[in-house]
Order: C-alpha cells, then sequence, then structure tokens
C-alpha cells in the first residue's frame, strides 16, 4: 500500500511468536524439565505430570534459558518457509516473545542463533512480556494484518489491539486440549491477509 501524504510504500506487518508457535518449546522444555529432575517422563506428557511446585518450576526454567536450551528448540515444520513466504509477499515480520531479555544476558544471542539456524526471516525483534502492547506502539495497528500466536490470553490481548480478524491462534497440542494446527495452512490465510491489505 502507498501512503497517499508521502508516497512510500507502506507494509503489512505480521507479527510471529517463538515459544509454541514456530518452535517446538513446549516438548523441548519437558524433556529438559524430566531429565533436570532425575525422572522418567510420565504420561501424558505435561508440566503439571511432574508435580512442580512454583519454586521448583522457576528453578528449572532459569537452568533451561541459563543453559542456552533455546538455541536447540526444534523448529515446527514449515516455520522457516512460512517466514520466507511472507517475506515474498511484501510482509515487514516482527518476531515477539516475552523471553526475558533484560534480566538474562543470553537471551538475545540464544533468541538471534536459533533465528539464524532455522534460517527464519524478520525484520525486529520484540523481547517484552507486553510485547503486543509494545508492538502497537511502534507500528501503526492498522498495519497489523496477522498475529500469530499459541498462547491463548496472548491472542485476547493481541485481539483487543488489532482486531479479532487479525488474530491467528496456532494450536500446538500443548496449551489447548486440540489437535495440532498446521503452519501451512496459516501461510495461506495470512497470505490472503496481506492479498486484502494490497488491495488484491
Amino acid at each position: 500500500m502507498q501512503c497517499t501524504d508521502c508516497g512510500k510504500f507502506i507494509r503489512p506487518v505480521v507479527a510471529l511468536d517463538i515459544d509454541g508457535t514456530m518452535g517446538d518449546y513446549h516438548s523441548h522444555f519437558y524433556e529438559f524439565a524430566c531429565h533436570w529432575l532425575g525422572k522418567s517422563p510420565p504420561t501424558p506428557f505435561y508440566i503439571d505430570n511432574l508435580g512442580l511446585d512454583l519454586h521448583t518450576y522457576r528453578a528449572c526454567k532459569l537452568a533451561y534459558r541459563q543453559g542456552g536450551m533455546k538455541r536447540t528448540m526444534p523448529m515446527y515444520y514449515f516455520a522457516d518457509t512460512l517466514t520466507a513466504g511472507l517475506r515474498k509477499l511484501g510482509a515487514e515480520i516482527w518476531v515477539t516473545t516475552t523471553r526475558p531479555y533484560n534480566r538474562l544476558d543470553n537471551i538475545d544471542p540464544d533468541t538471534q542463533e536459533w533465528l539464524r539456524r532455522h534460517d527464519i526471516q524478520y525484520d525486529y525483534v520484540i523481547y517484552d512480556p507486553d510485547k503486543y502492547e509494545n508492538l502497537a506502539t511502534q507500528v501503526d495497528p492498522g498495519r497489523v494484518v496477522a498475529v500469530l500466536e499459541d498462547l491463548p490470553e496472548q491472542c485476547d490481548v493481541a485481539r483487543k489491539l488489532f482486531g479479532d480478524g487479525a488474530v491467528v491462534q496456532r494450536y500446538n497440542g500443548w496449551v489447548l486440549e486440540t489437535a495440532p494446527s498446521n503452519l501451512e495452512e496459516h501461510f495461506y490465510d495470512i497470505a490472503a491477509r496481506i492479498g486484502e491489505w494490497n488491495g488484491q
């Protein structure tokens, strides 16, 4: 879309969450937690089954983060192709995460390395517990055509900021008891939104 005032081309914005959306964080952290605790993985595979109190859970998660485990988190199939395709369609890609960048020095390099290893294409990265509020201060909310996110509470925040039609909820089989959704299908959904933005 071209700005009528300045004549510059304004790109549509797509926000992509990392953990649980592009990367298989939940099973990766679960496996780490089992090793860290010296336990065999119980069934079903949910973190609640490990019987962790809040203090132990936080200590385990800190060990996971400090140990550079974010670098080895598996990528969900099609995440790299999705970002390459969105880039070809002219989208401005914002990677959004609640990772505590200001508290742990390794968070940014570990995140950047994960993105590099998996050839995730992007323009900007936001680290913030209030990542979508942050995004809304940096770009015109009307430019945000899609937010791809797995956590229901974060989807709710994005809906309030960018509208119901902007949110694409990613189901990974961990957060909600539902069958995992397909990133390839999400790509075509987002591509259609980009086409509408461009007046196609």
